[in-house]
């Protein structure tokens, strides 16, 4: 059935996506006996924390319980897998693998520092910082506002950067926090919709987890998620147990053995991709009728869409979204002003998010468990340690097969990255939060190579973090350091290489002037 709204489109995207969700509650019963839920422990491989005493819960009664079964089925009802956790329990494990998190204010001894310890320690851990995360206050306290405070004070000193956009949520980076009150608390007028029975939470979360993710983009990434999380299973059975001699039979025959696990990452990555790519084309998330509505509840929509000179009503810019640059009968006049497409569409600094749109596409995500390594494709820049010098940026061009297994002084070839000039190979630089167009120099004049010690415990350069700075960075054999900038996808990687083959390459030939002027203007 089509979807009326963008909104609700994006909604049921985010609840098909949604899997799992957690309570952490110490006055948590069933409706049908009135036991309170009792410790589990969380899967995974992570040792769990020390349990807490048991003394530090002390139950409280009236407007603080919990009807969590209520919950759990009001979250079954959609599709969602709730589980409910008291506060002795070692309870981050669990509380990181859920999409939905809910917690009460007042654990243990009615104090709010246990549960405000537990969201900082979902937030601010390493993994967790750049997470898209909601967590859900579910209170039996009236005062909403003050629990707000708190909360917008422990995000300032986390250097979380919250933002208050309504009386009862809070927002940071990637993620929401949100406030709801139990049926029997008393609230204010203006904060009454804020109070909603149990079985009515799961409905309202998972409202404010798709408002999250309404967009094209995050609907692309959901329907490819929900697939990939849906397909698991099948996966698991192509690489069956039984296939472990064959394995171990390619392992034994490589040069070196131990990249057979990345061959095998990189064939269920290839299988993962099939699933994606079906799944997108199947649901088409961000197909016409999305695209039609997004554009449609644009502010500016009754005021048209402004292309530098251009202005485009409503049906023209949806037909130039979805059928092309030659839709409209001026595809020369698009040709020339492309760039002018993401302000016409988004009214906002075209250019900014079109850099970082070709950052995400040619970059790949490197985490810093393994670091990352030194091969062909890294960015990186040379540190002048001066602030009257700009650092000079390079991408390696050593071959990866060549980058490891190394065993002593190895030098890197580097090409210098320039500002960019017309038939270069371009590419998106992140540096100092900030992402800056580069073209790849050519010029043999700019070419560089250094020289570089494995690391002690790898057969290859990998990046240790600064001290100082926290930044990721590699040291040459000459003590000079270059701060790790990102790495370029494996396959974009390679045509910088080739492009680089074919500029050295080139025949020098004498050839007449005039036929070679002749054949640029025809």
């Amino acid at each position: 059935m089509t979807k009326s709204t963008f909104a609700e489109h994006c909604r049921e995207l985010a609840q098909q996506f949604l899997q799992t969700a957690i309570v952490v509650d110490d006055e948590a019963f069933t409706a049908e006996d009135g036991s309170t839920v009792g410790p589990i422990t969380a899967p995974g491989r992570r040792r769990p924390s020390p349990p807490v005493d048991e003394d530090d819960a002390a139950p409280r009664s009236g407007r603080h319980s919990l009807d969590t079964k209520a919950i759990i089925d009001g979250f079954a009802s959609l599709g969602v897998i709730c589980g409910a956790i008291g506060p002795t329990t070692p309870a981050m494990a669990t509380i990181r693998q859920a999409d939905i998190v809910v917690l009460d204010w007042l654990l243990k001894r009615d104090d709010p520092e246990y549960a405000l310890t537990l969201l900082m320690d979902i937030l601010t851990a390493e993994p967790d910082r750049n997470a898209l995360r909601l967590v859900a206050f579910y209170t039996g306290e009236a005062e909403l506002d003050r629990i707000r405070d708190h909360i917008v004070t422990e995000l300032k000193a986390a250097d979380l950067e919250p933002a208050v956009p309504d009386d009862a949520t809070v927002t940071y980076g990637h993620g929401r926090i949100v406030l709801y009150a139990k049926p029997s608390v008393n609230l204010p007028r203006a904060l009454q919709n804020r109070q909603v029975p149990e079985g009515e939470l799961p409905q309202r979360l998972i409202e404010d987890f798709a408002g999250l993710t309404v967009g094209l983009l995050p609907s692309i990434a959901l329907a490819s998620l929900t697939a990939v999380r849906e397909s698991a299973h099948v996966v698991l059975d192509t690489f069956r147990a039984d296939l472990d001699p064959a394995f171990l039979a390619h392992r034994a025959c490589l040069a070196n053995p131990d990249e057979a696990e990345q061959h095998m990452v990189a064939s269920i990555a290839s299988e993962l991709r099939s699933v994606m790519e079906y799944a997108v084309a199947d649901e088409q998330p961000a197909g016409r009728t999305p695209i039609t509505q997004w554009i449609g509840a644009r502010t500016h929509a009754s005021q048209g869409f402004k292309f530098g000179k251009r202005t485009l009503q409503l049906a023209e810019a949806v037909s130039l979204a979805t059928d092309g640059l030659g839709a409209t009968g001026s595809a020369k006049f698009w040709e020339r002003n492309f760039e002018r497409l993401s302000v016409g569409f988004g009214d906002r600094d075209g250019e900014a998010l079109d850099e970082r749109l070709a950052w995400i596409m040619a970059s790949r995500t490197v985490y810093d468990t393994p670091p990352p390594r030194l091969w062909l494709g890294t960015v990186i820049a040379r540190l002048s340690g001066r602030a009257d010098e700009n650092d000079e940026l390079l991408i390696c061009l050593r071959p990866r097969c060549d980058s490891v297994r190394l065993h002593g002084r190895t030098s890197f070839g580097f090409l210098p990255l320039v500002e960019p000039e017309r038939g270069q190979v371009q590419l998106i630089v992140r540096s100092k939060g900030e992402y800056r167009r580069r073209g790849v120099g050519w010029d043999a004049a700019g070419w560089k190579v250094h020289a570089f010690d494995p690391s002690a415990d790898a057969d290859a350069v990998l990046a240790e973090k600064d001290p100082t700075s926290g930044r990721l960075a590699f040291e040459d054999a000459g003590g000079n350091r270059y701060e790790w900038l990102g790495e370029m996808k494996a396959e974009w990687a390679q045509r910088v290489a080739s492009a680089f083959a074919d500029n050295l390459s080139r025949p020098a030939v004498d050839d007449s002037e005039w036929l070679r002027r002749s054949a640029n203007r025809r």
